[in-house]
């Protein structure tokens, strides 16, 4: 059957895909929405939208989306990262306010910016959280983030119930930073590599946190850094060389 004149070839929407990369807020109850059903709530919001999305190709052709890192459920997220490749050009202000009218409560689009198309997917390299303390127990939080830092090591094991296996690693190896406000906040920056990072839930362990959340605080993961705004972050403080410099 002959292609319609007004409709693009699979083909043709790869070579022309246009990329878009959106920061947005997940807050709430929507914490309580698991990554994938995420996924999903964000392919129905962009039908709604009408906009243009590129697909993948093969028998079952997906939207071309890619999240920079699965939020663990129950967490809140102020700042994550998702791309989205479309097939003609959408402006960011237009869709950001396309996708903020078919938004469920508790989601907040943030910031839309255009990227070439052979922007390789977002890579993290940093995660920021944080966790209000109580009053009672910032003394002790506060002594336990000393140690944390002060120490070379840190072994938690980890245990994956559903293969009924257990894995040991450093934990603090993955630490950057952490550090309690005086408003009973703790912060913790964790490193992300290749071949993973710490969880969240497994430093509030080590710090004697962990049953904060059993009692109803909420876990906020404040920032994703990607590995481009580090190196755009670094190109911006190398001063720039001037006539005669070495």
């Amino acid at each position: 059957m002959a292609q319609g004149p007004n409709k693009p070839s699979k083909s043709q929407e790869m070579s022309t895909a246009i990329k878009q990369r959106l920061r947005f807020a997940k807050r709430g109850e929507l914490r309580l929405v698991s990554h994938h059903d995420l996924m999903r709530c964000l392919e129905r919001m962009v039908r709604r939208a009408r906009l243009p999305l590129a697909m993948s190709q093969g028998f079952t052709p997906r939207p071309r989306m890619s999240f920079a890192l699965a939020l663990g459920l129950g967490i809140e997220g102020h700042d994550e990262v998702v791309d989205i490749e479309l097939c003609q050009p959408v402006e960011s202000a237009e869709l950001l306010r396309r996708l903020a009218e078919t938004s469920p409560a508790g989601l907040e689009w943030l910031e839309a910016r255009a990227l070439p198309g052979s922007a390789p997917a977002p890579r993290p390299v940093a995660v920021e959280y944080c966790i209000c303390v109580p009053q009672e127990r910032r003394a002790a939080a506060f002594a336990a983030v000393k140690s944390l830092l002060a120490s070379k090591s840190c072994f938690v094991t980890r245990r994956r119930a559903d293969r009924g296996s257990e894995h040991t690693y450093d934990l603090r190896a993955y630490v950057c930073d952490a550090a309690i406000s005086e408003a009973g906040v703790l912060r913790a920056a964790l490193i992300i590599r290749p071949e993973g990072s710490a969880r969240p839930e497994e430093l509030l362990e080590c710090l004697g946190l962990r049953d904060l959340l059993d009692r109803g605080a909420v876990l906020m993961r404040t920032h994703v850094e990607l590995d481009c705004d580090r190196n755009r972050i670094e190109s911006e403080k190398r001063p720039e060389r001037t006539a005669g410099s070495s």
